[in-house]
Formats: C-alpha cells, structure tokens, sequence
C-alpha cells in the first residue's frame, strides 16, 4: 500500500509541476496597434521623397483590421493629388498581426500600400511585407524594417514609378514607435492534460482513503 501511495503521490507531483510549467509558457502578448513616431524608405523611385515623408510622419497602423487613405497617416496634397498610406485585402493579405517573441518583433505588413487619388482616379501600390525588428518589453518602444521588391515595369508609365537612373526594384522601409493594447492571450491547456490530472489526484485521494481503513 506504501508503494501504491508513493506511486500516486509522485504521479500527482508530476501533473502539478507539468501544469505549473504549462501555465508559465501558456501566455502570449497581443498588439492592438503601432504608434509609429518615425520612419524612413531606402527608395530613388518616382515617388521616394513623397513616401519617405509619409512614413516620417507620425501614425498608427492597426493590428487585425484593414485602414482606409486618411487612418494610418495624414495624407500629403500636391495640387489636385492626394498620396497616402492604408491596408487593403485587394490581393488577398491578410490584416496586419504582430508576433513577440522575448525582444523579437514580427508584424505581417504584407497588406500596406501607397496611392495617390485625383478626383475619381485612384491608384495604389502595394509596399508591404514581413517586417522584423526588436521589442523592448520595459518600454513597448519596437522599431522595424522590410524590404520590397517592385515587380519589373509595373511602375513605369505618365503617373507610375520608374527608377531615375537604374533598374533597382528593391525598396527598404523602416519604423519606430510604441506599440499600445499589449494583453496577455491565455493559450487553453489541454483538455486531455486536464482529465489526466484530475483522474491522478483521485486515484491519490482513494489510494490516502484505504490507508486511513487500514489503520483505523
């Protein structure tokens, strides 16, 4: 009976500390946006002034929704053109979401474009991609770059994007800021693990019941 009793009393010790260590790695961190305070874009294309002073202005880009032209920054006017920036499913990207992982920051910004807007013509370019950078979790303060590749001749034309000078396709851009509405996600345990510990305590509890018979 002894033996039967240690047995279950590791078992149960077992489950506890396999619970124990569940619970510390069952949390995430969720993002609801990025405040970003500054920002530059490594371009000489068409349009590389006006979009590095989009991406120097301040703004906030959503976690988990799309933006129309005037939500992420102030747009910029030049005479009758309006530029801006905003995300859009139009190809089949998914929102922006962000991943944390220690001081490693991943955000899926793979729906971000730029357009311009003159009267009812519109016009948009993709600008988007898989952005890495670093999280500090004391300050919230990130700061993120990724690189774009533009496909050959889909810039060129009256109002489209050739590169003065070159044949480089290749754009960097980079932010910083804060992110704001970081909560924690709980991950649900198992319900498998969960029967598994509770079958083991009551095997401990009816194991701790015929011993209590025995020396009665």
């Amino acid at each position: 009976m002894k033996g039967l009793l240690a047995m279950t009393v590791a078992v149960v010790a077992t489950a506890a500390m396999s619970f124990v260590g569940l619970e510390g790695r069952a949390h995430a961190v969720s993002i609801g946006q990025l405040e970003f305070t500054s920002g530059a874009v490594n371009w000489t294309g068409e349009h590389g002034r006006t979009l590095d002073r989009l991406f120097g202005r301040d703004g906030v880009i959503k976690m988990g929704s799309f933006q129309s032209m005037t939500e992420i920054v102030d747009p910029i006017t030049k005479q009758c053109t309006t530029y801006s920036l905003f995300t859009s499913g139009m190809t089949g990207a998914p929102a922006p979401s962000a991943t944390i992982n220690g001081s490693s920051l991943s955000v899926d910004l793979s729906s971000l474009f730029f357009g311009w807007s003159r009267g009812s013509e519109v016009r948009a370019w993709n600008i988007g991609g898989l952005a890495q950078g670093l999280f500090n979790p004391e300050t919230s303060e990130f700061s993120l770059s990724w690189n774009h590749l533009f496909e050959r001749g889909a810039f060129k034309g009256e109002h489209g994007w050739s590169h003065k000078g070159g044949d480089d396709r290749n754009a960097t851009f980079f932010l910083q800021g804060k992110a704001v509405g970081l909560t924690p996600a709980p991950i649900p345990v198992p319900a498998a693990f969960l029967l598994f510990a509770s079958g083991a305590m009551g095997v401990g509890g009816l194991a701790w019941k015929k011993r209590r018979e025995l020396t009665a």
